[in-house]
């Protein structure tokens, strides 16, 4: 056989014992060793973590420290609401309003026009639409009060611990760092005192520090996803607590000043902070323009206006009050103060910057003394809110310490001990407050009401003042009006009580309150009437003059309305059937020179037509919306233009869009890094 078919021929049989090898290992497979690491080829991806079955990670969130954290903490203040009968109702008292139900709650905060103080076009508090929101999901605006005030002690603790999760500390470390921010007695004192917007900054600021943290440290491409989640949270945080708010975007500002981040990175970051400040602001429109034409928003916060006491040295100790209960808050600084001392890290500076910047926000707020935003005596505001930035930044010491090896024999008593303190202040400075279940009162129409303490008197609609009315910037003269007005009815002349009465029912007001005390019904008897009606401390008298919330007045009076600030005792205008803001009538024929005059404060946005035409308004009594007639028989239309509010909603709702669907994490990319 020649040599070529010898070796086509061996060719051949290693073609064949190729294919039977194949095919007896397809057949029959065999068990083999998987390759290892060593041995596999390098790649560009990282491996993919082990994925672990619902019941496993569940069991394991359930053996978690936080949990049990969170468990003592939810029990603790079922105990501390039972004792103090927090349970049944909506909750009110202190800075806390009684909540109205959902349906008014929406309309009060989408309405271009407000019947309080004399009525306003005022914007309100962007609380409101947070409120009626949850409500909507969760039962109503007084159920998330309610759960906020009740159990912000559980709220705290748990958000302060997933806050944590990305520092370098144990479960444990953090679960009792978490607790005792949880049950920082300045957060407990001021739920008791019904300051909702402190309670709010106690639960949002952890989280909202770990998103500042991360905006400022992110450089792949979620840095979008992670500052639109942090803005809707500082948005939410600004509609309760605007001077946390504030504080919070110059950390951020200073943060990114602070630390050092060039090339891509920077760039990110730098977009990421121009859309967490902007967005932030942006998602609260328009109150932010009430923010800048009336900053002592800033320093009173919202709800009830109080008179506040200046701060005192105890600031130093997380005190808000100058209590003794208060400050016990002391022990979280001397937990920073000793961390600092024996477990220094260059991490520290960071809860170090927030505690600093939280003592001199509550310095300035405790100390400038300013009028709050419906009138009254001048004071400084409550300075729980930065405090809570204090307590955030202890924390945050602690849990950056390199902890040394405890010896857990001396530690784990001087730790029970602690949390003991801190929970026995919480639980005395919560319980101690004039936070209540209110209890409903019929609604009686338009009432003036004369306030014991220095405060001036209210004009309010319905059953009383409720959440949000106090956070509505007063029209014109309106707040030196109800100054005014206090005075007169509170003083001994006979001629000055009857004209306050006469300009009250000139607003509209049906109903006076006057304290128990009050020799009101003796210096004008001829005006009002006691039904024997106590409302709280006070007694309720009836108006005996026309006190509708819209008059019609002849020639001679609607002369004396141009020139005279207020109507004389013997006036008597007649009544009109219809409601402000906005009505229809039908005016038969007069003398010349007739006038519709509301009780409504005259301010921008006030529009009438006469028989479909525009017509010019006038003022009566020096600042009341009057409407000039004609002679003749017309339909006059009056109503309080909504264009601007709605634009302006408009805007918001587009911005909260925008924000959610940013905040919306997208598909992360395998193996892609940005450069630092």
């Amino acid at each position: 056989m020649d040599e070529p078919s010898k070796s086509r021929l061996q060719g051949l049989k290693s073609l064949r014992r190729f294919v039977f090898e194949r095919s007896e290992q397809t057949e029959q497979p065999t068990p083999s060793p998987r390759e290892s690491a060593d041995d596999a080829p390098a790649t560009e991806e990282t491996p993919e973590p082990v994925r672990r079955s619902p019941r496993e990670r569940a069991l394991s969130a359930l053996r978690s420290p936080g949990t049990a954290m969170t468990a003592v903490l939810v029990v603790f203040a079922l105990v501390n609401a039972l004792i103090a009968n927090r349970f049944g109702g909506t909750l009110a008292g202190g800075r806390l309003l009684p909540t109205a139900d959902l349906a008014t709650t929406w309309s009060d905060y989408l309405s271009a026009w407000h019947a309080v103080g004399g009525g306003t076009g005022s914007p309100a508090s962007p609380s409101l639409v947070v409120l009626a929101l949850l409500g909507s999901v969760l039962g109503g605006p007084s159920v998330v009060v309610a759960a906020l005030m009740l159990f912000g002690v559980p709220l705290a603790g748990l958000s302060a611990y997933l806050a944590t999760s990305a520092i370098d500390a144990s479960p444990l470390r953090r679960a009792l760092v978490a607790g005792a921010y949880a049950l920082l007695p300045a957060a407990a004192i001021s739920a008791g005192q019904g300051r909702l917007d402190v309670v709010v900054a106690h639960v949002l600021v952890p989280p909202l520090l770990a998103g500042i943290a991360a905006v400022i440290r992110r450089s792949d491409a979620q840095w979008l996803g992670t500052a639109g989640l942090t803005a809707f949270g500082l948005a939410v945080l600004g509609a309760f607590a605007p001077a946390v708010h504030l504080s919070l975007i110059v950390l951020a500002l200073l943060a990114h000043v602070l630390v050092p981040g060039n090339g891509l990175r920077g760039r990110r970051r730098a977009a990421g902070l121009v859309a967490l400040v902007l967005l932030s602001v942006a998602c609260l429109l328009p109150w932010p323009v009430l923010l800048l034409n009336h900053p002592e928003v800033l320093v009173h916060g919202l709800g009830a206006r109080l008179v506040e006491q200046p701060a005192s040295v105890l600031l130093a100790t997380l005190s808000p009050d100058g209590s003794a209960v208060g400050a016990l808050g002391v022990l979280l600084v001397l937990a920073a103060i000793l961390a600092l001392a024996i477990c220094w890290d260059a991490r520290m500076l960071a809860g170090a910057g927030v505690a600093l910047l939280g003592w001199l926000a509550a310095v300035v707020i405790g100390t400038v003394s300013t009028e709050p935003l419906t009138g009254g005596v001048a004071s400084p505001g409550w300075t729980g809110g930065p405090l809570v930035l204090v307590a955030a930044g202890c924390a945050g010491i602690v849990l950056f310490a390199k902890m040394p090896a405890l010896n857990w024999k001396i530690t784990a008593p001087v730790l029970a001990v602690g949390l003991l303190a801190l929970g026995g202040a919480s639980a005395i400075g919560s319980a101690s407050g004039p936070l209540r279940v209110h209890q409903d009162a019929p609604a009686t129409g338009t009432r003036l009401v004369l306030e014991p303490g220095p405060q001036p008197a209210r004009l309010i609609t319905g059953s009383g003042p409720r959440f949000g009315d106090d956070d509505l910037a007063p029209a014109g003269t309106a707040a030196d009006w109800l100054r005014q007005v206090d005075e007169d009815l509170r003083s001994d002349d006979s001629a000055r009580v009857r004209r306050a009465l006469a300009a009250v029912a000139a607003r509209g007001a049906d109903h006076v309150i006057v304290p128990a005390d009050s020799r009101l019904p003796e210096l004008a008897y001829d005006m009002v009437v006691d039904d024997g009606r106590l409302t709280g401390p006070g007694r309720e008298l009836r108006l005996l003059l026309p006190a509708t919330p819209v008059k019609l007045v002849g020639p001679d009076l609607s002369r004396q309305a141009q020139t005279e600030p207020g109507p004389a005792p013997e006036a008597r205008p007649l009544p009109v059937d219809a409601e402000l803001p906005s009505f229809t009538v039908r005016i038969s024929e007069g003398g010349t020179g007739r006038a519709l005059v509301l009780g409504a404060e005259n301010e921008p946005g006030w529009y009438a037509t006469v028989n479909g035409k525009r017509v010019p308004l006038a003022t009566a009594w020096g600042h009341q919306v009057a409407v000039p007639l004609p002679q003749q028989t017309a339909e006059v239309q009056v109503g309080y233009t909504e264009l601007p509010r709605t634009t302006l909603l408009v805007v918001q709702a587009a911005v909260v869009l925008f924000t959610v669907i940013a905040a919306i994490p997208g598909r992360r990319r395998k193996g892609v890094t940005a450069p630092r």
